[in-house]
Parts: C-alpha cells; structure tokens; sequence
C-alpha cells in the first residue's frame, strides 16, 4: 500500500497558529518540529499549491515596500476538517530506512575499526541532539525564549502548548537509546577483534 504524503498535515497543523508564508512556515518547521519531522521548499510549495486547489487553504498577497508580494495562506473550514481527521486517525508506522545500519550489516566488508569510527560519529552526532533537544525542553519549562524564534512566527512559541514537551521527551528518550546501543555495539565489535 503506497504511504500518504504526510506534509500537508504538517502545514495545516501549522496554519491552526495563524496564517504563514511557506517561508514562515518553512521557519517555524526547522524551530520546532525539526528534531521529528523535516519540510523542505521543495515540498511545501507544490503541497500548498494542491491544498490551495482542495480548497484547504486560501492564499492572500501581502504587498511590502520594496520587496515582492508576501503570499499568505490561511486554513479553511475545510482545511480545518481535514486536519482534524487526521489527528482523530491512528498514525501510518514508520519504517526505519538507517543507512549507518544498512553498513553495519555489510561490516564484514571492511575492517571493524571503519565500522566502530562510524558508531561513534553517531554517538557524538546523538550527544549533540541531546543537547539541543535538552536546550528546547528548558525553553519549554522557562517559558524564554532561548531560540529566538523569528519575528513572523513568535506567537505561535508564545502560545506554546504542553504536548510540544512530549515530543523533546520522545526525543531525549530515542536518542539515548540510540547512545546506549552505541556504546554496547563497540564493546562488542571490541571484544571480538
């Protein structure tokens, strides 16, 4: 069964804030749910493009002095719906597409000291998540804003919400685990050389 193309949820959940550009849009993506979830320009253009023409959002042109018009979507009733139906629906499983195992499957091909140097870049490149994620779960309890959020999109950190936390405590869960098997991965390439 093909997997559904999940960013116009992504965008209509950030369009419940407040109406947002696709660069506002793309802004508040990489200041919020980049840890979990990506969007690119490429994706979010033609998607507001689709969802503009299913009548899930509307599209206004805010001119600017010396710049070229602003174009600015704002959710639909229908958008809304839509949104809401997905929320109300049990989300697709994922599936692990890990590129570092998919070598580490095929180690055998090479020497174990290739494979243990690419574990530990994986283990610095978690520690490094760990501590911006731990940055963001401060920000969350503070209530500062410690990422400066851009001007465009600062109310939508303002009004905040309880369940953003959830999301940093998945995070700091997965990306220990991933630590952990790190650590037990080269005790044990260690031990068989």
């Amino acid at each position: 069964m093909a997997r559904k193309n999940k960013t116009r949820y992504a965008l209509l959940g950030m369009l419940t804030y407040q109406p947002m550009s696709g660069y506002d849009m793309k802004r508040m993506s990489d200041h919020s749910i980049s840890h979990f979830w990506n969007e690119n320009y490429g994706n979010i253009y033609p998607v507001l493009k689709k969802m503009k023409s299913e009548s899930l959002v509307t599209m206004s042109k805010e001119e600017r002095e010396g710049s070229p018009a602003r174009k600015v979507y704002t959710i639909t009733d229908t958008g809304r719906g839509e949104f809401s139906k997905w929320m109300a629906a049990p989300p697709e499983p994922g599936i692990l597409r890990e590129e570092l195992l998919l070598q580490i499957f095929f180690g055998q091909w090479t020497s174990p000291d290739v494979i243990k140097e690419k574990i530990k870049a994986e283990d610095k490149r978690c520690k490094d998540i760990i501590t911006d994620l731990e940055g963001i779960r401060a920000h969350l309890e503070s209530g500062t804003d410690i990422r400066e959020a851009p001007k465009e999109i600062r109310s939508v950190f303002v009004q905040g919400t309880p369940y953003w936390k959830h999301t940093v405590e998945f995070g700091l869960h997965y990306y220990s685990g991933i630590r952990d098997w790190c650590k037990e991965t080269i005790k044990c390439i260690e031990e068989n050389q």
